[in-house]
């Protein structure tokens, strides 16, 4: 197995001369197979080696297994690098799966022991049975080609040495050079998707469909690899062909040129560009639906907007993705009570009604006041700088500006945000809150009832 691996990382150039590796080691069997055979081909190789451990903070054992990957580093003079973290608290701030919490943490921290070090590559121990896995589950959430490449060799400066060998493999490698390692019960834990795919999809496909299902799924992978790259290939020659502009902050395609092109290739322009203004992997296929139902619209002016402030308008000819503010939105409506409102700048509509209390039973989204406390003629308008309310239930006044803020309303809405004002008090914040002055009581005679659509 060491001979294969040598040559997996000789034939895809994972390691070079000089090379500082940061090997992410857990303590598992994968990941102390990694380490063994990391030490073995270092002076082949001619690279240097350090040992980085996160403490995920899940499992009372965990503080043990920190503590076996130190020693067994230190006994071996491989520099141990450990961070401890409550993954589950990121989880739920973050509002991610503990999964996805636990993999962002592990791959920030070793990145930025990359950086504190001068280290060049980041080694993890996936392997051809972590490869299928993926490749499987990307299926069953209806993935791309990109999906389908699975796990692959390089990725960036990360490289995975491993994914020449399977499970059984590591397992016979383990035992003949009597390398110990730690078991981490979750792993066997159904609760995860990945878990279930990896003891109960792939032993049923291999038992009942095919038995050589693993290899099946990498050369799928391979596959798909080869020609993802031809595709990216094609497109990013087609990229530069339809830009017009291009700025840090915006840029502009050739909305004609791109209609027409083959579906595939639409599909990846507009990929590229998401990823190019707003760096991130996660835009899906529904981000690039609606960019596609977008371009196929006539006429100009159209705009959808995507997430973090992320905008995209076809305007004639011009596909324009851009993080630039949109023009201010200003609007002011009279009220008619009973009557409604058509506010044209945000295409939202607003009825009025009066009701007497016996009458008045609050549904979720009603906005309702006291009618009579209401001093002057009332009105729906825009934000304007300067303005203060006294939300119901606070003492004083604050800022709409603050208001907003606090609540993380994102800075392209605030404008868009209707309030209702009489004599220069604001009396509501549609959508949001009303104001102390007019709030519902004992001594309400008349409530103005407002629903919008």
């Amino acid at each position: 197995m060491l001979a294969k691996v040598l040559q997996y990382i000789k034939e895809h150039n994972l390691i070079t001369p000089g090379d500082l590796l940061v090997a992410g080691i857990s303590g598992g069997p994968d990941s102390m197979a990694l380490l063994h055979i990391l030490l073995q081909l270092r002076p082949r190789l001619n690279f240097e080696l350090v040992a980085a451990h996160l403490n995920h903070g899940l499992r009372p054992e965990a503080a043990a297994e920190e503590e076996f990957v130190r020693d067994y580093c230190q006994a071996r003079q491989v520099p141990f690098y450990s961070r401890r973290v409550d993954i589950e608290e990121i989880a739920v701030r973050e509002k991610k799966s503990v999964e996805e919490a636990g993999r962002n943490c592990r791959y920030q921290y070793f990145n930025e022991l990359v950086a504190q070090l001068g280290g060049t590559r980041i080694a993890t121990a996936h392997h051809r049975d972590d490869n299928a896995e993926t490749v499987l589950l990307n299926i069953i959430r209806g993935s791309g080609i990109k999906g389908l490449r699975g796990i692959r060799p390089v990725n960036g400066i990360i490289i995975r040495p491993l994914l020449c060998v399977d499970k059984n493999e590591i397992e016979t490698y383990l035992a003949e050079n009597s390398v110990k390692y730690c078991i981490d019960l979750s792993n066997y834990s159904t609760d995860y998707l990945r878990n279930r795919i990896r003891h109960n999809l792939l032993p049923l496909l291999e038992q009942d469909y095919n038995p050589r299902i693993i290899d099946g799924l990498n050369q799928l992978a391979d596959i798909a690899d080869v020609e993802n790259d031809a595709i990216e290939t094609e497109t990013a020659h087609f990229w530069e062909e339809l830009i017009i502009k291009q700025e840090a902050d915006e840029i502009i395609l050739d909305a004609s040129r791109i209609l027409q092109l083959h579906p595939a290739y639409q599909r990846r322009i507009i990929l590229k560009t998401l990823s190019t203004i707003q760096e991130e992997n996660n835009w899906g296929a529904t981000d690039v639906k609606l960019v596609i139902d977008l371009l196929n619209k006539s006429g100009s002016s159209k705009r959808l907007q995507l997430k973090k402030d992320l905008y995209v308008k076809k305007v004639y000819e011009d596909l324009i993705f851009t993080r630039r503010l949109p023009e201010k939105t200003c609007f002011n409506y009279k009220i008619t009570i009973p009557g409604q409102v058509y506010i044209k700048e945000t295409g939202k509509s607003y009825s009025f009604q009066l009701l007497g209390p016996e009458n008045f039973k609050p549904q979720d989204g009603d906005i309702y006041l006291d009618y009579d406390k209401i001093k002057g003629e009332p009105y729906l308008r825009s934000r304007q700088p300067g303005d203060v309310f006294c939300p119901r239930g606070m003492q004083g006044t604050k800022k709409i500006k603050d208001f907003f803020i606090d609540l993380k309303v994102p800075l392209t809405q605030r404008d868009r945000i209707p309030l209702l004002v009489a004599d220069q008090t604001i009396y509501a914040v549609l959508g949001f809150r009303i104001a102390q002055e007019a709030a519902v009581d004992e001594t309400t005679r008349r409530i103005l009832l407002i629903t919008y659509s």
